[in-house]
């Protein structure tokens, strides 16, 4: 009991440790990978970055995400340029448009974790220990650090849903423009970040509408129709404010969204229809017959979170469900609200990658960790705690490992290779795959050879063509398991490619 009572008067302390211990996981060896970055869409996010030139060239012609985070990482860059003495401050190289993007990406990480633990104070009371399992959670989330680590917007994407999901409560608790400027701020940056955030739309007209039950809960005059009339009429006006306030920081920060709308709308165009499947493309060939939501919780989940933390995760929504409709909790309804709307949102789709659910973490830690904290059997808290700390801690510590302590395994593989196959020794491989870039310096003669059109009939591709190939190769690098797993599960679909694989 004694140190049940130094351990909560030690809370802010414990989550500024674990706030540095994040830092160092998140920062450690952020250049990675280089000078390959195998990431394709780090790789077009800066390829975007670096064709900026202020002020002449600013259209990033790249519309598939966002243009906020394209010229933050822009400008960062400029500035660091004109600190360090550059002789090129208005343009940046690709390899510095990476490393800044992974910046941002770690910062928003780090900064999550006392979000979260803030978050949790102001839905629990102060004696409770949820706020630091919380960050304990984030700290030890693999996900969390695995996109820390890309100059992707997954990051973004998952720090400002939670600085929504913030707002939102303050909105129902604080009803003032103040907080509705705020929360349009922070929308509006969600959108200016990737527009299908649009689908978050309705969780801060949940807080609009909360907001105003709350404030008739709290106050008697509000029956009268003169208290009703101006109540609707703020209501109205907050929506006009909140929208206009998206609106204008929409167009702000994505000018090229108006004045390249044919672009804009081809990418947007492009982008619905490999998500929905009805432009089928290579890269999604593995989504074939996988079902939404199953596919989730056996192959994302158990990586992003772990096995455990994916185990209880369905028992803790259930219960917080039954916890929201008996304490008609508006804090718990909106924290069940935004975990199934940004889910749902993205599991129903076709494609099924796994930093679509990145965002969804946050939500999920602290619905585990709000379902823990209300866990009455003392010793069946301790054994959860304990296994959770365990589990958590040997799965991060393993990731971390594995992933940023130790060589990319592509760049070992390619040095391998090099140091036991002659410079001239013919080699085939397959298209489309970044890993085949570590080796191309010290092995020239490779041939890139189009296996995912062995099952389309094509002239150049198919079982002969594919058979020649490799009778005048000596040897055969496979950079990734993408094509060779998706046709070797999917004989009916790719007879050809399962026969050869």
């Amino acid at each position: 009991m004694r140190f049940l009572k130094q351990y909560l008067s030690h809370q802010k302390a414990i989550v500024i440790l674990l706030t540095l211990v994040g830092a160092v996981l998140y920062f450690f060896n952020l250049n990675w990978g280089a000078p390959y970055y195998f990431h394709p869409d780090e790789r077009n996010v800066a390829s975007a970055v670096t064709q900026l030139q202020f002020p002449n060239q600013l259209n990033p012609n790249f519309f598939a995400y966002g243009s906020l985070p394209i010229y933050t990482v822009f400008f960062t860059g400029m500035l660091s340029n004109l600190l360090t003495g550059s002789a090129q401050i208005n343009q940046l190289s690709f390899d510095q448009a990476i490393l800044i993007g992974r910046v941002y990406s770690a910062l928003f990480a780090t900064i999550l974790i006392p979000l979260l633990y803030v978050i949790t104070r102001s839905v629990t009371t102060k004696e409770s220990p949820a706020g630091v399992t919380v960050a304990f959670l984030a700290v030890t989330s693999v996900g969390f650090m695995q996109f820390a680590h890309f100059g992707t917007f997954e990051m973004w994407l998952t720090f400002f849903s939670v600085l929504l999901f913030w707002v939102s409560l303050r909105m129902v608790k604080k009803r003032n423009i103040t907080t509705i400027l705020l929360l349009g701020l922070v929308f509006g940056v969600l959108v200016a970040t990737k527009i299908s955030s649009l689908a978050l739309l309705p969780i801060p007209l949940l807080a609009f509408l909360l907001s105003f039950r709350t404030k008739r809960d709290e106050s008697k005059t509000l029956h009268t129709s003169k208290s009703k009339v101006k109540n609707v009429l703020f209501f109205f006006i907050s929506l006009l404010l909140f929208s206009f306030f998206i609106g204008i920081f929409y167009i702000l920060t994505n000018p090229f969204v108006i004045l390249d709308t044919q672009s804009f709308l081809s990418s947007m165009r492009y982008e619905s229809s490999v998500g929905l499947n009805t432009l089928p493309v290579f890269y999604t060939q593995g989504f074939y017959d996988t079902t939404p939501v199953l596919y989730q919780f056996t192959k994302i989940y158990p990586f992003l979170l772990n096995p455990l933390i994916t185990f209880l995760l369905i028992p803790s929504f259930v219960y917080l469900l039954w916890l929201t409709c008996k304490t008609k909790s508006p804090q718990l309804f909106l924290l069940n609200s935004f975990f199934l709307i940004l889910f749902l949102s993205q599991a129903v789709l076709f494609i099924k990658w796994t930093r679509y659910m990145v965002p969804t973490l946050p939500f999920i830690y602290l619905i585990i960790a709000l379902a823990l904290a209300n866990v009455t059997a003392k010793k069946a808290k301790q054994s959860l705690v304990t296994l959770l700390i365990l589990i958590n801690s040997i799965f991060a510590l393993s990731y971390f490992i594995t992933a940023y302590a130790q060589p990319d395994t592509r760049i070992t593989a390619a040095n391998y290779a090099q140091a036991r196959i002659h410079q001239d020794a013919p080699i085939l491989s397959e298209t489309y795959d970044l890993g085949i870039t570590a080796f191309n310096p010290a092995l020239p003669n490779i041939t890139l050879f189009n296996t995912y059109d062995l099952d389309a009939n094509s002239p150049d591709y198919n079982e002969v063509t594919w058979k020649e190939a490799l009778e005048s190769a000596e040897y055969i690098i496979l950079p990734s398991q993408r094509v060779l797993q998706t046709r070797l599960q999917n004989a009916q679909r790719f007879p050809t490619g399962n026969t050869i694989y």
